[in-house]
């Protein structure tokens, strides 16, 4: 992130994650308070890649804008919007203004896919077929390139820290409406797609 100090990083942070959401987005300063406290694993981490020369500032301040990004109010229509803005190759459907080039968005989504549920990435893939990301209070959000996003809310989560519901919820929209990025339509053989 761009910033010559942490704060700088962090406003960077914060504006840019505003933006996706088409909102100015706020700091709960309680789960801030409750991450800080008990992320030692996110510092040991941190401190371990530094000392392999992969991680240039202060390993303390980054995990501690890690932890404030990862703190921000956001509701299941916040998730959409940025879902939305990822689909849609960094424009915000709200705003219209152009967040990311859509090149940032490919490579977002390339990421997500292989790693936004954790060690269940695998099998959200090949059951659901969207680049997702989801987060430890109960939030997914997932992306059907070009078409839409999903922001789903549950707070019960299974041992992956994926929300239950929020999988089902989203693996139903997608079956319903044809979301899957790898399901062939059946038609395709009408169209001359195949010969």
């Amino acid at each position: 992130m761009p910033g010559a100090s942490a704060d700088e990083r962090w406003d960077a942070v914060l504006a840019g994650l505003s933006e996706f959401a088409g909102r100015t987005l706020e700091l709960d300063d309680a789960v801030y308070r409750s991450e800080s406290e008990s992320n030692q694993r996110n510092r040991a981490i941190a401190q371990l890649l530094a000392s392999y020369g992969r991680v240039e500032l202060d390993p303390d301040e980054v995990v501690d804008v890690y932890t404030k990004q990862c703190s921000l109010k956001v509701d299941a229509r916040d998730l959409a919007v940025m879902g939305a803005t990822l689909a849609d190759g960094g424009i915000n459907p709200l705003t219209g203004r152009r967040v990311v080039p859509p090149g940032v968005c490919r490579d977002t989504l390339a990421v997500l896919s292989a790693t936004g549920l954790y060690e269940r990435s695998g099998e959200w893939l090949f059951e659901i077929g969207l680049p997702a990301k989801s987060g430890v209070a109960g939030g997914i959000v997932s992306i059907a390139p070009g078409k839409c996003g999903i922001g789903v809310f549950s707070p019960l989560l299974d041992s992956a820290g994926n929300s239950v519901r929020g999988q089902r919820a989203t693996a139903y929209l997608s079956r319903v409406l044809g979301l899957n990025i790898f399901a062939s339509a059946a038609h395709s053989r009408q169209k001359g797609f195949v010969r």
